[in-house]
């Protein structure tokens, strides 16, 4: 249908039908013309539904959070087991903060609970069963579901990204269809003038350039304190992700300080090495210290 009515739209958005009345009596939900009771476009309901994603996001960056970690969060806290009885999802979701669980729908929540199966099969099925709109591929959802789409429902989730992906990828014996994309004889006679007048500096080594060893330093840093954060958490997959990268930055390591296959050991020595660099200056003895 192209045409929705107020129930409808609620129906399709996820929320109340005195939302959708008042959005249309505030002017952020544009209305068809006509008598009767109002009646709103597809196109107009999507667009404030965009409205509306927009604005969570920018309540979760008043909360420096993002949409992907806040459905980490949503994800431990519905898979959390605690210690006492068991509780069930909905006590689990009402102790969630509402700026993170109202970035989805009662059908990608209902699908996180599950344990068995593609989560985003049964989002899906559960989104046909409400009437809400259809289920679209996210990294936040992806966050939620923890996993991939599977195979069966994931060429129909990834289609609308391959597509804009194949009209921007061609063959390499094929031109692309319009215009030339070769420059008139007067843009290269005009580009050749430029590159004339343009004065040639010659390339010079950047002060302080130390070949990368402080780039891989800083990034070393940074996935060890996220390696931390996640351990803190409990968030295994994220754990072992980040051992695997911390392991790829220290190979990065050894080749930056000349020792391909070493351990790298970061700091440095009171004669100024590094600490992996294993150099043969005497060290000052604990006896002499005192």
């Amino acid at each position: 249908m192209d045409e929705l009515t107020a129930a409808d739209a609620a129906k399709y958005l996820g929320i109340s039908r005195e939302a959708v009345d008042r959005a249309a009596r505030e002017g952020r939900l544009s209305v068809l013309g006509g008598d009767g009771p109002r009646r709103f476009s597809r196109e107009s309901v999507e667009a404030y539904h965009q409205v509306r994603v927009r604005e969570k996001i920018a309540a979760l960056e008043r909360l420096r959070e993002t949409p992907c970690s806040a459905a980490r969060k949503v994800r431990l806290a519905l898979h959390e087991r605690g210690t006492g009885l068991p509780r069930s999802a909905d006590v689990k979701l009402a102790e969630v903060p509402i700026d993170w669980r109202s970035l989805f729908s009662r059908a990608e929540l209902a699908a996180a609970c599950t344990r068995d199966g593609c989560k985003w099969c049964e989002a899906g099925k559960f989104g046909a069963f409400l009437g809400l709109r259809p289920l679209e591929f996210s990294p936040a959802l992806r966050e939620l579901f923890g996993a991939e789409p599977c195979g069966v429902c994931g060429p129909e989730l990834m289609r609308p990204y391959m597509d804009v992906l194949a009209a921007r990828v061609r063959a390499g014996d094929r031109r692309p269809q319009g215009p030339s994309p070769r420059a008139s004889a007067a843009e290269r006679e005009a580009a050749r003038e430029w590159v004339q007048r343009r004065p040639v500096t010659p390339a010079v080594r950047p002060v302080g350039d130390d070949d990368g060893r402080a780039l891989v330093a800083s990034a070393l840093r940074t996935a060890r304190a996220r390696l931390k954060d996640a351990k803190r958490r409990g968030d295994q997959p994220r754990v072992l992700q980040l051992a695997q990268t911390i392991r790829a930055l220290e190979r990065d390591a050894a080749v930056v300080d000349g020792r391909a296959g070493a351990v790298v050991k970061p700091g440095r020595l009171k004669c100024g090495h590094l600490l992996a660099a294993g150099c043969g200056c005497p060290r000052p003895s604990a006896r002499g210290q005192r």
